[in-house]
């Protein structure tokens, strides 16, 4: 019999998809030293695999390693490693490639879950041209039975594409990171803990707090008064002249002479109900920055999400 094994990007969430495809009816196991979920769901043997994320990492050959001697522009060009970060993932994804198995990725449905997925298929021995018969892709963006029992009726093909564009973003970020910050450290004799650290994302979002802060710091402060008034019917409430900001003292003062004690008389009111759409749903940078204006970190604004994400409340954070 085939055995089809799902493949999760982390622990929390293939635990979710394996209760909810097995009712709650699955079995923890070891394989070459790995812990994973057993269950059968109808006729059909299942095992789910967890990672923690990418199980390859890309770097440079050891000959790079000096600063000073190699060319940036042999750096630019230099084969990239693909190493293993996990030689006990790696075992036993290659263990089960190896048996009359079928592989489903269930990886998150975005750029970088694509490319965790075609890294665990690589690594399990499973080539390419196996997608859409031994290989198969679960689409799902929210953790809850009903989606998940629905992206495994429903699987769809790998998409090699989307997870390409994923590594070559990957080496892009490596390269550019790598060649840029050895340029200006040893340009400018800045080495050891010292460097000038570069990167395609770090270096412009660095530009953007630099301009905040240099606004923040030529920011000019001018006085101004307000007009406000009490009123009272049913009740007290407030108003504003209809300037409200006053840079001019003497006007200021001339039309609160002119209010001040004196009783007002309403000329006309209008009343009119507003309906507020609600809000769309966040993407990321949304998120992010109104989590920041109620003092919430990025990094701690994206750990509530994965979390609510995990558990099922909320949809991918990352999209």
């Amino acid at each position: 019999m085939t055995l089809k094994v799902i493949v999760a990007e982390k622990a929390d969430a293939g635990r979710r998809i394996a209760y909810f495809l097995s009712d709650g009816k699955q079995k923890a196991k070891k394989a070459k030293g790995l812990n994973y979920i057993e269950f059968k769901k109808g006729d059909d043997d299942y095992a789910l695999v967890s990672l923690s994320g990418h199980v390859v990492e890309l770097d440079f050959p050891k000959e790079m390693n000096d600063w000073s001697s190699v060319d940036l522009n042999d750096l630019i060009f230099a084969k990239i490693d693909r190493d293993l970060k996990n030689r006990t993932v790696g075992n036993t994804l290659l263990d089960f490639g190896g048996k009359e198995s079928e592989f489903i990725i269930a990886t998150d449905y975005d750029r970088e879950g694509e490319l965790i997925g075609t890294e665990a298929l690589e690594l399990a021995g499973i080539p390419r041209s196996a997608s859409g018969n031994r290989v198969r892709r679960a689409k799902f963006s929210t953790l809850t039975r009903e989606e998940i029992e629905t992206a495994f009726d429903n699987l769809i093909s790998v998409d090699y594409d989307l997870a390409d564009s994923a590594g070559a973003r990957e080496e892009v970020d490596l390269i550019w990171g790598a060649v840029l910050t050895r340029f200006f450290s040893v340009s400018t004799k800045r080495l050891g803990k010292n460097f000038l650290s570069v990167g395609r994302v770090q270096t412009p979002t660095l530009a953007l707090i630099v301009d905040r802060e240099n606004e923040i710091m030529g920011f000019k402060q001018e006085t101004f008064w307000k007009i406000v008034i009490t009123f009272s019917k049913g009740g007290h409430f407030q108003g504003v002249y209809e300037k409200a900001q006053l840079f001019d003292k003497e006007e200021a003062d001339r039309v609160f002479a002119t209010v001040n004690g004196q009783n007002g008389e309403t000329k006309s009111f209008e009343k009119s109900v507003q309906r507020i759409p609600k809000p769309p749903p966040f993407n990321t940078t949304e998120f992010l920055r109104e989590a920041s204006r109620i003092g919430i970190s990025p990094s701690r604004a994206m750990a509530i999400a994965e979390s609510l994400y995990v558990k099922g409340y909320i949809s991918y954070p990352r999209t």
